[in-house]
């Protein structure tokens, strides 16, 4: 287990060191949870909120892969943002006026999340996942219907 990030970088700033720390971390150990990665890091002297880390998780492109964090794999949500779209989405289904339910492999629905919020498909209003579902909330009934025939022809693609 790295100790390094115990103590802050020179020059950086806490935001940084808590995200190498968690990078560190990551790389280190099992973790499966938000709390898990807090833990982790008050144990190497970085005081951090779950709400800082859980936007830490997706500024790093941290992804779950069989129940733990990740990081993405090279190239993921950079080179080709729409890859994870066209991997790890196995189906797309309307719930209501503005939401959209996307099922995907699982440990994988936070990589997918991240790559509709880095891909922004129009009227996407936020996302929600968690370990093989993700909720996304859309602006309009028009906008939800787009979106599952955005993400279907990539699915047909794959097949």
């Amino acid at each position: 287990m790295s100790t390094a990030m115990s103590r802050a970088l020179p020059g950086a700033s806490d935001k940084q060191t808590r995200q190498r720390a968690i990078l560190d971390a990551v790389a280190d150990g099992d973790l499966a949870t938000q709390s898990d990665i807090v833990r982790t890091l008050s144990k190497r002297g970085i005081h951090a909120a779950q709400a800082s880390v859980s936007r830490d998780i997706v500024e790093l492109g941290l992804v779950k892969a069989g129940g733990v964090y990740r990081t993405a794999p090279a190239g993921v949500g950079v080179a080709d943002p729409e890859l994870p779209l066209r991997t790890w989405v196995r189906a797309v289904e309307a719930a209501g006026p503005n939401l959209v339910v996307v099922r995907c492999d699982p440990g994988t629905a936070q990589g997918v999340a991240r790559a509709l919020d880095v891909v922004r498909p129009r009227g996407v209003v936020g996302t929600v996942a968690g370990d093989d579902t993700i909720f996304v909330a859309m602006r309009t009934t028009k906008d939800g219907t787009a979106l599952s025939a955005y993400l279907d022809a990539r699915i047909s693609r794959r097949e």
